[in-house]
């Protein structure tokens, strides 16, 4: 992926991924692991499918229509590894809407497995003028990882990891990145996409947790998130089908506890009564 296929003028950018189609499997959900770990206790081997939109991200196509838009973003757990679509905690959250508003709701998916927190703030700035969602779920991901683009040209998804079969520019660059990153630069690198979220969000419905609760708790990055906006901290109580991701309880915690911010603030009975105006009109 080059720096041109990341900021596109006039789409959102393609995944990098497979495109319109759909597989039983995708990164460590594999069957190998899956048999290894003798199985899992609420998934078998044909009860999850990603499908994949004709973008490559696991949701319906842009031009889906509905009454109501919502946008998702975040890391492998929103993108849902190892998980049914229909226990992602944001389709949850969107079946709620469905449920509570008798309208339609699309919930398109832009999570990435490994994405970073400058991924969510590019991403988002370039979907949301371009889908015009009426909300926006943020589940900003771990402080260390980075988007870098490298000397070559290419887009490198910098975590604590090391790249494996990878480019030896990514191997090199991997290096530098790694020996210079450290958890202040960490705290004021999500500071920057946080408040570049929360300014493109300003006159939106949006709500904001994170798969590290404790990285938004730490000072002085703390002192400057707004908490009308975020959801109350989750536990990690079970695991996906890869054994790695957490699971269906969790998601159903997550999206229990997004439901009640979403609450708190009043946005439901003021997406209702925008509903019944257009209804009227």
């Amino acid at each position: 992926m080059k720096l041109s296929d990341s900021l596109p003028r006039s789409s959102l950018p393609r995944f990098g991924g497979p495109e319109d189609c759909e597989q039983l499997w995708w990164g460590p959900d594999n069957l190998e692991e899956y048999r290894k770990h003798g199985g899992h206790p609420v998934y078998g081997e044909e009860d999850i499918i990603y499908r994949f939109n004709s973008f490559g991200y696991r949701c319906v196509d842009f031009t889906e229509a509905a009454q109501i838009r919502m946008v998702s973003i975040g890391c492998s757990w929103v993108f849902g590894v190892g998980l049914a679509q229909r226990d992602l905690f944001h389709e949850l959250f969107a079946q709620r809407l469905r449920r509570e508003l008798a309208t339609t709701v699309v919930n398109w998916n832009l999570g990435r497995s490994g994405a970073s927190n400058d991924y969510i703030a590019r991403v988002l700035h370039l979907a949301v003028p371009r889908l015009r969602p009426h909300v926006v779920l943020v589940l900003f991901t771990a402080s260390n990882r980075r988007e870098y683009i490298t000397a070559d040209n290419r887009l490198m998804n910098f975590n604590s990891l090391p790249p494996q079969n990878s480019h030896w520019v990514e191997r090199e660059t991997w290096t530098h990145f790694n020996a210079l990153t450290n958890g202040y630069d960490d705290q004021l690198n999500l500071f920057r996409n946080y408040k570049s979220v929360e300014t493109l969000l300003a006159d939106y419905v949006w709500l904001f947790s994170a798969t590290n609760t404790n990285d938004l708790d730490l000072e002085p990055l703390a002192g400057h998130l707004d908490e009308s906006h975020r959801a109350k901290k989750h536990r990690f109580v079970d695991k996906a089908r890869d054994h790695g991701h957490p699971g269906p309880e969790t998601h159903k915690l997550l999206a229990d506890l997004f439901w009640a911010k979403f609450l708190e603030t009043g946005e439901l009975a003021q997406l209702r009564r925008s509903l019944s105006s257009a209804g009227t009109s």
